[in-house]
């Protein structure tokens, strides 16, 4: 089984890949973009390596107030067991 840690070192290292920030320097209550700067095209890219994983954020949703934390309980909440994840 998966912890909370490992889902949120996953979200990490999600986020270093699409921004180049290193990841202990991404907090979880940290924006992502007002805080982290991502801009749209790392948004979108990170978004796409979301769904590789079963997870998927309302564009509503996406805005200064999203947290590496919130990703990071969609992440808990959309992952499935049962699919090939790719690996970083």
């Amino acid at each position: 089984m998966i912890s909370g840690s490992d889902n949120a070192h996953q979200v990490k290292a999600l986020i270093h890949q699409v921004s180049g920030i290193p990841i202990d320097c991404i907090g979880l209550h940290d924006s992502v973009i007002a805080t982290l700067g991502l801009d749209s095209v790392e948004m979108i890219d990170l978004l796409m390596q979301l769904e590789t994983f079963g997870v998927t954020i309302p564009s509503a949703q996406i805005d200064a107030t999203l947290t590496v934390h919130n990703i990071v309980e969609r992440f808990v909440d959309g992952f499935c067991s049962e699919r090939n994840q790719p690996t970083l």
